[in-house]
């Protein structure tokens, strides 16, 4: 009887746990700390470094056991660089072991590795609950390992400290909710974000009931991959998506891909891959074997790099006189390029989202991710929005301005 209740429990006193233990199932990477640093340090010392100015807005990389996929992943991760003081990462993975439709975050505050905890965002994770097609449930999240995998990679390029996880995983979608999941995630974009997308490629074999060809399996697998990547290299969405339709590909992360190519279609990011093999390149035998690919999206620093402290206030001073002019009847001025000429990152085009909260509420948020206007201009026009156009909170009332937080 005891041992019965035993194991009627366990798994609810995981559950109940504020962390997600690491799983110790699976031959995913080294289990003892000491091995797990020798591993990624070799791993890391053969990869490339990061490029001089340029900046990692988001990655694709695999995510096998360490001995098969670890040397692409390395060559995704260290590309970054301290510099790009990233603060917060989206990690998006596919569900390998629940299907379910829609996207998925949990209520753990952090994610456990052989190296230590790595915490999670949860206010972001509190927001997207909020959003069409997300949920909550630790359970889904306890046995997956897409998302944990690339724990370690981001713990060696970033450290334990300054940053958190946003996980998310996606179940199936329809074509047209990717945009409406990237919508749903993009608020959380901005200077400071890395997205993560986390996939291996083609699953070829009779094991994984795929076999779209018998001969000459090195030239066709990667003929298969490589017009799989270039859509989405290209940020070209109906291709990507089209590609699947006509091929099969099975490729795992096919829904956090997708998002995150909706995520990025419009924003200029240029992107290219940093390695490329297959399972059956490092065993010798294709005849079961999966495709592992890494995928650097980047921008030039000058455009990412965050804006000083003049540019801040500026921007700041503007939203809130934007609404006081409102509130006291004053037609907003005709023109105020020439006052935002000397600061050349506000006059030009780019994404921005405006936030308001009062008391740590929120009331408002609205905004692009692409630029359509000079940042000064989106800055006043999405300050009006989020004030009085944003459709879950009740519009913004004068008395409210005084200890709102822009």
């Amino acid at each position: 009887m005891k041992c019965r209740i035993i194991l009627l429990l366990f798994p609810a006193l995981l559950l109940a746990s504020d962390v997600r233990p690491y799983l110790q199932t699976g031959p995913w990477y080294p289990a003892d700390p000491a091995q797990l640093r020798k591993t990624l340090d070799e791993l890391f010392a053969a990869a490339p470094g990061p490029e001089p100015g340029t900046a990692v807005r988001a990655v694709i990389a695999p995510h096998a056991g360490i001995q098969y996929s670890g040397r692409c992943a390395a060559r995704a991760y260290a590309a970054l660089s301290p510099a790009q003081g990233v603060r917060r990462v989206i990690l998006m993975g596919s569900s390998h072991r629940s299907g379910f439709h829609g996207a998925s975050v949990a209520g753990y505050s952090a994610w456990a590795t052989p190296l230590g905890q790595v915490a999670v965002d949860l206010e972001a994770c509190r927001a997207l609950e909020r959003e069409a097609l997300f949920r909550s449930d630790d359970r889904l999240m306890l046995h997956e390992h897409a998302l944990e995998n690339q724990l370690p990679f981001l713990q060696k390029a970033l450290g334990n400290e300054g940053w958190r996880i946003v996980p998310i995983l996606f179940g199936s979608l329809r074509k047209e909710e990717y945009a409406v999941a990237a919508r749903a995630v993009a608020p959380l974009l901005g200077p400071g974000t890395l997205v993560v997308a986390s996939s291996d490629l083609t699953h070829y074999g009779e094991d994984f009931r795929y076999v779209p060809f018998r001969k000459d399996l090195p030239v066709n697998l990667e003929k298969l991959d490589r017009g799989f990547l270039e859509p989405a290299l290209r940020l070209q969405f109906d291709r990507f998506y089209d590609y699947r339709q006509q091929t099969g590909i099975t490729a795992c992360g096919f829904v956090p891909i997708g998002v995150l190519v909706r995520l990025f279609e419009k924003s200029g990011v240029q992107a290219k891959v940093a390695d490329y093999y297959r399972s059956g390149d490092l065993t010798g035998d294709f005849s079961t074997s999966v495709s592992y690919a890494s995928v650097l999206f980047t921008e030039k620093a000058d455009a990412a790099a965050p804006l000083d402290r003049r540019e801040q206030r500026l921007l700041l001073e503007l939203a809130r006189s934007t609404l006081r002019d409102r509130f006291q009847g004053l037609p907003a001025p005709a023109d105020r390029a020439q006052e935002f000429a000397p600061y050349p990152r506000l006059t030009r085009e780019a994404g921005v989202f405006v936030t308001l909260r009062r008391r740590g509420e929120l009331r408002g948020c609205i905004g692009s991710i692409v630029g359509v206007e000079p940042l000064w201009r989106g800055v006043a026009a999405n300050a009006l929005r989020a004030a009085f156009e944003d459709p879950r909170v009740p519009p913004l009332a004068a008395r409210e301005l005084a200890p709102l937080r822009i």
